[in-house]
């Protein structure tokens, strides 16, 4: 598979997730909708693995892969679920902007990656600022905001530590393998969680979550999370979470398409301001340049 589809296909399921997840929680609790979601993709992936041809690892290296995987499927999404209630989906992309930045941090201290140059740092704060232009127009934050923002925070650190530790074990594994052991080891940590929240199934679902609940199983977790361990597989880890700075804008742009929503002068600029960022992200070899000729001018003194 092109490396090039697969960021692709991320980026565009990602960008439609954070609707999804609003619309599947219309008739279920979060911790019902998420922890479904889960037990279902795990059980289809199953099959799928049987249709690839593809053993479920079971060795030492495999499983410490499939934890490291867990902390952004049952970590990241217990928190971002449930953050979900307290703000709007805007915000929550606002704030996952901040995982590139961190992955970078931890990736350089944990696995020696030397992706943040000074010149990246400028990029990420540039594209930063421009994908708060975003979304700013369009949020109405309300007083219980903070457990939202801080269940999202939480979500962040969890899913930019769940992807440097996986580039760390390397397994090596199928992104089958590696997706379908991640989602069981997520599903036993949520099994163990039903006595803090316990599953509710409404008495009658409604058309929203059921459709919602299907694509997120079928496309959110078994696509998505194939497409992304494989990425993963090929990338550096602070590269590949460049995507949570990229599909926050199209998920705007799905509300216009799809919502008839219209954006303000502060989202074009915004999304004029992202994809500079994200230019000097990828070309910033010229100013990197820059600043190390700087570093290394001397000042005369006199004699």
């Amino acid at each position: 598979m092109p490396l090039i589809i697969a960021y692709i296909g991320v980026v565009l399921i990602w960008s439609t997730t954070p609707i999804a997840i609003q619309f599947s929680l219309d008739s279920l609790d979060f911790f019902t909708g998420v922890s479904l979601r889960m037990w279902i993709s795990a059980l289809l992936s199953l099959p799928l693995l049987a249709l690839l041809r593809q053993p479920l690892a079971m060795n030492a290296q495999a499983l410490r892969s499939y934890v490291a995987g867990s902390v952004g499927v049952y970590g990241a999404m217990m928190a971002v679920y449930w953050g979900t209630a307290y703000i709007p989906s805007g915000l929550i992309s606002v704030i996952y902007g901040l995982s590139p930045m961190l992955s970078g941090a931890i990736a350089w201290f944990w696995l020696g990656e030397r992706e943040l140059t000074p010149a990246r740092i400028i990029a990420l704060l540039i594209a930063l600022a421009g994908l708060t232009l975003v979304v700013t127009g369009r949020l109405s934050v309300d007083a219980a905001s903070w457990r939202g923002i801080t269940g999202t925070l939480l979500s962040v650190f969890f899913f930019a530590l769940s992807a440097v530790w996986v580039k760390q074990v390397g397994a090596g594994l199928h992104p089958m393998v590696q997706t379908s052991g991640t989602l069981w080891v997520s599903s036993v940590a949520y099994v163990a969680t039903i006595p803090l929240f316990g599953v509710h199934l409404p008495e009658q679902w409604s058309m929203t979550s059921a459709a919602a609940l299907s694509y997120l199983v079928l496309l959110g977790s078994l696509l998505g999370f194939l497409l992304y361990f494989y990425v993963l597989n090929n990338l550096p880890a602070s590269r590949v979470t460049l995507i949570t700075l990229v599909a926050p804008v199209l998920a705007v742009f799905w509300g216009f398409w799809l919502k008839g929503e219209r954006l303000s002068l502060a989202s074009v600029i915004g999304v004029l301001g992202l994809m500079s960022g994200l230019a000097l992200y990828q070309w910033h070899k010229g100013l990197d340049r820059i600043f190390s000729r700087v570093r290394t001018v001397k000042i005369p003194t006199e004699s």
